[in-house]
């Protein structure tokens, strides 16, 4: 069998292009999507770290967008318990802070997940809403105590990457 046939070189020409403009216009797709929200960078770093992103939809690229918001709620769980150990004099306040990122993974997110696979992006958006207020609660916290919160840029990684999601998620309404 020749494979250098013009037929065969045409086909894979073809083949190539639709491949590489498919992929161009749904980068273009993320792109447009990111520039309607508060941070397009940061929305572009949540979106194309997913693969997933290639091929989606609007509500596919909010799915994406809200597991973020549970990734980063996760990971600040993860440092509130480090910092119960190496800081015990502000556990009253940290207490309150895994109650708000306890809300936000195993509330917030689990509706807004629930609410966009059942078309409510309403009821999604609420979600992330209050996924930033929780951290913005946190922050607060250690002002009410009279502390310097430990977690600032945390609770400010929070709060840009549920307002991200939200204006994603605002864009289904």
């Amino acid at each position: 069998m020749n494979f250098s046939s013009p037929l065969t070189i045409l086909f894979t020409l073809l083949l190539l292009h639709e491949t590489l403009y498919s992929t161009m216009a749904d980068q273009k797709f993320v792109e447009n999507t990111c520039k309607g929200t508060p941070s397009p960078n940061l929305c572009l770093k949540i979106l194309l770290a997913n693969p997933k992103s290639q091929n989606s939809d609007l509500t596919d690229l909010a799915l994406i967008g809200v597991a973020a918001v549970e990734d980063k709620g996760l990971e600040i769980i993860r440092q509130i318990v480090a910092l119960k150990r190496s800081s015990p004099k502000l556990t009253p306040t940290l207490n309150h802070c895994e109650e708000a990122y306890h809300a936000v993974v195993y509330a917030d997110v689990p509706s807004s997940n629930e609410a966009l696979r059942g078309g409510m992006a309403k009821f999604a958006e609420d979600g992330m809403a209050d996924s930033a207020v929780e951290s913005q609660s946190c922050e607060r916290s250690f002002r009410e105590h009279g502390w310097v919160s430990p977690m600032t840029d945390l609770n400010k990684a929070m709060n840009d990457v549920a307002n991200v999601v939200r204006a994603i998620i605002r864009m289904l309404l």
